[in-house]
C-alpha cells in the first residue's frame, strides 16, 4: 500500500510538471472522450504519442470483450532535471492541485490515507535520470526460476498484465497468471486468474538476445476470469474472456539476489 502511494503522485505530478511518466501519458478524463468519439464513428481508439525519452518495448494484442486492442508496453528514460522540475511545480498551484487530485483518487480507491508533498520528493529522489520499464525479466537464482512481468496499457487507458515464470535451465513454462484493469482510475478493480483459473499460455519463442535482453512470444487465452479480492466497484463480477498475442523483441533482465536487485 505504501508504495501505491506515492506512485500515484509521482504519476499525477510528473503530468503537471510536463515530465515524461513511467505509465499511460493521456489522462482517465482524455481515456474517456476518446472512447467515446471511437464508439461513434466505430473506429479503433488511436493510441497516445510516445512521450520525449519514452520507446515501445512491444504490446500484447487482446480481446477482453471490447474487441482487440493494442495493450502497449513503455520504457521511458526520466529527465535528468527530473527533481529540479518538481520542486519548481510543487511550488506552483497546479502542482497542489495534481497533489489533492492524487489524493482525491486514493480516496475514491478507498485509501485513507493522503500524501504529502514530502512523501512525493522521497519517492523521486535519485530516479532523475533512469530509465524505468513496463516489462522486464527478473531471475531469481534462489529458486531457479525466470519471471516475466508483461505490462500493457491501451488507448482507452485500461491495462493487462501477464505474469510468468519459467525454469531458469530448460526456459520451460512453470505458471501464468492475467490481470485486467478495466478502469485507470479504480487501482483495486481487476479481473485476475491466477493459480485457481490460471490462462491457458503458449510460447513460440523466449530466448536471449546477445545484449543479455530477452525475445518472447506466444499467446493466451483465459474464461470466466473473477474479480480480484481486492476488488470494490467490480465485486462479485466476471469477465466473460481474455484471449490474444503477446511479441516483445528485448526484455532487460535483472538478477535478483538478497538484500537487492543487481543489474
Amino acid at each position: 500500500m505504501r508504495r501505491l502511494i506515492p506512485a500515484l503522485s509521482l504519476t499525477l505530478l510528473l503530468a503537471a510538471c510536463g515530465a515524461q511518466q513511467p505509465a499511460n501519458t493521456g489522462t482517465s478524463a482524455d481515456a474517456a472522450r476518446k472512447a467515446a468519439e471511437a464508439a461513434v464513428a466505430g473506429a479503433p481508439l488511436p493510441q497516445a504519442a510516445l512521450q520525449p525519452g519514452q520507446s515501445v518495448q512491444g504490446s500484447i494484442e487482446a480481446d477482453v470483450g471490447k474487441g482487440q486492442q493494442s495493450f502497449r508496453s513503455i520504457s521511458t528514460k526520466m529527465a535528468d532535471d527530473l527533481d529540479k522540475q518538481l520542486e519548481e511545480k510543487l511550488g506552483t498551484g497546479e502542482g497542489q492541485r495534481a497533489l489533492n487530485e492524487a489524493n482525491r483518487t486514493l480516496r475514491d480507491s478507498g485509501v485513507k490515507q493522503e500524501v504529502s508533498a514530502d512523501q512525493v520528493r522521497d519517492f523521486i529522489g535519485g530516479m532523475a535520470g533512469k530509465t524505468f520499464h513496463d516489462s522486464m525479466v527478473q531471475h531469481i537464482g534462489l529458486i531457479q526460476q525466470m519471471n516475466v512481468s508483461l505490462n500493457g496499457t491501451a488507448a482507452d487507458g485500461s491495462k493487462l498484465t501477464l505474469d510468468l515464470s519459467f525454469d531458469d535451465a530448460s526456459l520451460a513454462l512453470k505458471t501464468a497468471s492475467l490481470t485486467y484493469q478495466p478502469d485507470p482510475r479504480a487501482m483495486f478493480d481487476s479481473y485476475r486468474a491466477d493459480d485457481e483459473t490460471p490462462p491457458q499460455v503458449t510460447i513460440d519463442r523466449f530466448e536471449k538476445n546477445a545484449d543479455g535482453s530477452y525475445a518472447l512470444a506466444g499467446s493466451f487465452r483465459a474464461q470466466n476470469v473473477p474479480a480480484s479480492k481486492l476488488a470494490k466497484k467490480i465485486q462479485g463480477r466476471t469477465l466473460a474472456g481474455a484471449e490474444g498475442r503477446f511479441a516483445f523483441e528485448a526484455l532487460p533482465f535483472r538478477e535478483f539476489n538478497l538484500g537487492g536487485v543487481k543489474r
